[in-house]
């Protein structure tokens, strides 16, 4: 390999570190500015530049928010069953696992609402919860 892709390289890699001091956890559109300035601006291949990023991310712990989607619509793909219904015990458990994967970067009321918009994203339901079985603990999370 040249000097100069090593270069690139090394900037790139520079690069991330300075969008994870913020925050370990690194959300999707930044992620996307972070992998397009690796292509354009350093010349690297999208493969070379997402190889380059995980590497950092793996040596920093910093965590992608494409990842932990990836990992949360698998638990909630499992929670939901045939029926695609997900009961407030659960969610709160998926809450919980989300914060930590993001190694507790993101709030409990943030996982909620991030589940929540996973799980409208993926047409799956609530189940009834309570006394009197009602939705409202579902309703009641903003997004």
């Amino acid at each position: 390999m040249t000097e100069a892709v090593e270069d690139c390289r090394r900037k790139f890699a520079d690069l991330v570190k300075l969008n994870g001091i913020s925050s370990k956890y690194i959300e999707r559109e930044t992620e996307r500015r972070i992998l397009e300035d690796g292509v354009v601006r350093c010349g690297l291949t999208l493969e070379e530049a997402r190889g380059v990023m995980r590497c950092v991310a793996d040596d920093y712990d910093l965590v992608f928010e494409s990842e932990t989607d990836r990992r949360i619509r698998q638990v909630l793909d499992k929670h939901a069953g045939k029926k695609g219904k997900i009961g407030k015990k659960q969610f709160n458990q998926t809450a919980s696992i989300l914060r930590d994967f993001s190694n507790d970067s993101i709030s409990e009321e943030e996982a909620r609402r991030h589940i929540k918009r996973i799980m409208t994203d993926n047409g799956w339901q609530p189940k009834r919860a309570g006394l009197i079985p009602t939705k409202r603990w579902y309703r009641k999370i903003e997004t």
